[in-house]
């Protein structure tokens, strides 16, 4: 416990799933946190659970989308809590799949404005607070990326291209002890299961059955499974690695 005892945190789309559990993981762990989401009352469930938790947290409505909500969030943060320690880069939004050749230069756009964009402009607001003594950047790929998932074309390659663009700013910032590593989950959160118990009974056996399909025979958890990795990129436990992508998926790419 307390791993994180007077970092720092920001975490984008934290309003539900990975976002929400991460938080709550790192408001357990002592962490202070700066929070945001473009759904104001699920980011304020979020906020809620982690104030319960015994955190300072700091919530506000930002579209990663939009540079100047996030220049004011990052700004605000600063001023609040006066540093920034960690960034952890999980707002992204993903279409239903369809084939490449079906896919728009919309659906690019899309993609990279919430994913990549968002990342990137995110690392550059908080670079000059975390160059004065280190810090963590955690930024998310995907399995889909890594395999190729058939009918996410758009989302594959904004997220590939965060893997690349993580592996530059790792080199660029390890002078500052700034680290960057990627994450690559494959786990069901809230946001999964609620997508889940609207589906008729086949289609949730099969969804079910997809997320088993990995060398754990089981789907994974985002609480349970997911966010102790998380905390280790986070924590002074990851001090010497960085550049990295962390594959929490329980086997699925080794068994594929």
């Amino acid at each position: 416990m307390n791993r994180l005892e007077g970092k720092v945190v920001i975490i984008t789309g934290a309003s539900g799933g990975l976002g929400k559990q991460m938080a709550l993981r790192f408001a357990q762990e002592g962490a202070k946190l700066a929070i945001c989401a473009r759904r104001e009352k699920k980011l304020q469930e979020t906020k809620d659970l982690c104030q319960q938790a015994g955190a300072q947290v700091l919530a506000m409505v930002a579209d990663v989308s939009h540079h100047d909500e996030l220049k004011a969030f990052v700004e605000k943060t600063a001023e609040t809590f006066g540093t920034i320690d960690v960034l952890v880069n999980n707002a992204s939004t993903i279409s239903a799949p369809h084939p490449f050749l079906e896919h728009t230069i919309n659906d690019l756009e899309e993609a990279l404005h919430s994913g990549l964009y968002g990342t990137w402009q995110m690392m550059q607001l908080c670079f000059p607070y975390m160059k004065e003594h280190g810090g963590s950047i955690i930024n998310f790929g995907s399995i889909g990326g890594v395999s190729g998932l058939e009918g996410f074309a758009a989302y594959a390659a904004e997220k590939e291209a965060i893997r690349g663009l993580s592996r530059v700013v790792a080199r660029e910032w390890g002078q500052f002890g700034i680290r960057v590593n990627c994450v690559c989950p494959n786990v069901i959160t809230d946001r999964f299961e609620e997508g889940i118990h609207q589906s008729p009974k086949e289609i949730q056996e099969y969804l079910i059955g997809n997320m088993s399909q990995n060398a754990m025979h089981r789907p994974g958890k985002a609480y349970e499974d997911f966010t102790p990795a998380a905390l280790f990129l986070a924590s002074e436990d990851s001090r010497w690695v960085t550049g990295q992508t962390l594959h929490v998926e329980g086997g699925a790419w080794i068994s594929a």
